[in-house]
């Protein structure tokens, strides 16, 4: 299946590393590379450069989108965990179910002007520094409310921009490989990345929090699907330059990142015969001029796919894993059982939820909710390149701070078992502040999940395109963890950390293995009055 080395990846990877120096200094902290070539992880921050964090065409008229958000099915928590979305009559998307998928998986949600004049905008899905570099286009067949097309979502009004008018559906599915889900799906979504929106904070580890947001992203809009009964699934396999075309984007300074069928038909979207015409919109530039990371391209353009035939062969055959046996004590989940669970749905967790970092250090978080967050939240992901009955690529390492009933110490999730492993016990505060880059929160926060992936088998059967997999995989399952813990009304957020520092804080059982993504959750504490 091996299309290119993993070569590329593994470079880039080494050399995005954080490590963590304390030197009292909060700016000098954080450092990236791998030494001896370590430099600042932080970029110039110029704010006379600091990117517009919404993508702006000048000359299309705005198409509204239905304002009032429908009210989904499912508890939020069964809505989570649900591989494809249910089968049933909702299959068909209408404009109103279009708008809300938009609304809670991209939209913005309210804005705040602070006393200095700044502006911050509260979108559906949290992104690393609140910098905002995800954009969403729908290719749809005809609708009842909207006609066949491409379109661009502009979350500052909650409307859509027509980029191509008719029924362009077979083009994203020849790019696919022809893959069955796409094909009968009534809207294709595909989100891409400005990584200079990012890179203007994090330079070119952003290539990584590209990734990271999206798995973010994608935990709503999967979720947002299930809920309404609509079959789902993330396409990490397609022809990057078929479909850069098809949305009218450069493929270097924003670039697709995944195909989301969404829906279900009974016929299948029509062949497109005609060569695609180039697309020639004005886009008010984000920021006056860019920087360059040159990184970032270079490891996007070695880990994409020229051809749908290519596609097709490069999810053909879903690496299948194993965690070895437990050696540690076993521990037996009990999670809520789906008559037990909290009837909100998935939208009201999604509007209210907001990153928290203050956690009620000597409250016990009950061993249920642990349970039902840790069951909920880390299902298989629906993805085209993930056998959903085998171990994840990324093994789910936790700290446990404060269960109740649990002894504090470092964990090992079996998921195919229902049950944690104890692999060492203690007292980790310390350590997980330190992993976390200095960030007390991490050490306050009842529990750390770290994602962590032995990157070589993974490249050596996936090639370069296997990171962006990787990646990808371990954030939607930590961004699901981070819903299924709002939805019982305790407090997550994600971080980083210390790439190598974590590796090592598991050894032996993690050894070898990579960072990919860390959340963490527990009991809110409440704020003074």
């Amino acid at each position: 299946m091996n299309e290119t080395s993993g070569a590329t990846a593994q470079l880039f990877h080494n050399r995005t590393k954080y490590v963590y120096v304390d030197t009292g200094h909060e700016a000098d902290n954080i450092l990236m590379g791998a030494p001896p070539e370590l430099g600042p992880a932080m970029g110039e921050q110029n704010p006379a450069l600091e990117p517009f964090p919404f993508k702006r065409y000048t000359s299309l008229d705005s198409i509204p989108l239905p304002e009032a958000p429908l009210e989904t099915r499912l508890p939020a928590l069964e809505a989570i965990s649900t591989l494809m979305g249910k089968p049933g009559d909702a299959a068909v998307i209408d404009v109103s179910m279009l708008g809300t998928l938009l609304l809670r998986t991209a939209g913005l949600l309210k804005e705040w002007t602070n006393p200095s004049g700044k502006t911050w905008h509260f979108r559906a899905a949290g992104c690393t520094g609140a910098r905002y570099h995800l954009e969403l286009y729908a290719v749809t067949g005809d609708l009842n409310g909207l006609s066949a097309g491409v379109y661009h979502y502009d979350p500052r009004d909650h409307s859509l921009r027509q980029l191509r008018e008719g029924d362009y559906r077979g083009a994203a599915v020849e790019a696919t490989g022809n893959l069955p889900a796409a094909a009968q799906a009534p809207v294709l979504f595909v989100c891409t990345s400005e990584f200079w929106r990012n890179a203007w904070r994090y330079q070119e580890r952003a290539y990584r929090h590209t990734w990271w947001d999206l798995g973010t992203l994608a935990a709503n809009l999967l979720a947002l699907s299930a809920s309404m009964e609509l079959p789902a699934q993330a396409l990490m396999g397609f022809a990057d330059g078929q479909v850069n075309q098809l949305i009218g984007v450069d493929g270097e300074q924003e670039a697709a990142l995944a195909v989301f069928a969404i829906g279900r038909t009974s016929a299948s979207s029509p062949a497109t015969t005609d060569p695609l015409a180039p697309l020639h919109y004005t886009v008010t530039p984000s920021s006056s001029r860019e920087l360059a990371f040159p990184d970032i391209q270079r490891m996007h353009r070695a880990s994409s796919l020229q051809s749908g035939e290519q596609a097709a062969r490069w999810r053909s055959d879903p690496l299948r894993r194993s965690l070895p046996e437990p050696q540690g004590q076993l521990i037996d989940l009990a999670p809520m059982t789906p008559g037990e669970l909290p009837n909100e749905s998935v939208e009201e967790v999604i509007v209210r939820r907001r990153s928290n970092r203050n956690y009620a250090v000597d409250e016990p978080l009950p061993f249920e909710s642990f349970s039902t967050v840790l069951a909920y939240g880390a299902a298989p992901a629906p993805a085209d390149a993930i056998d959903p009955a085998a171990t994840s690529l990324a093994d789910l390492y936790l700290i446990v701070n404060n269960v109740e009933g649990l002894t504090p110490g470092k964990y090992l999730l079996h998921r195919d078992l229902n049950a944690i492993e104890l692999l060492e016990a203690g007292d980790f505060r310390d350590g997980a502040t330190s992993l976390a880059c200095g960030q007390d929160y991490a050490g306050d926060a009842h529990v750390n999940v770290y994602l962590l992936a032995d990157l070589v088998p993974i490249l050596a059967h996936y090639g370069d395109r296997g990171y962006r997999l990787a990646q990808f995989e371990a954030a939607l399952t930590g961004g699901r963890i981070q819903l299924a813990a709002h939805a019982l009304h305790l407090g997550a957020v994600g971080s980083t950390s210390a790439d190598d520092d974590v590796s090592a804080f598991f050894a032996p059982h993690a050894e070898g293995k990579s960072f990919m993504f860390v959340a963490v959750f527990g009991v809110r504490r409440k704020r003074e009055p």
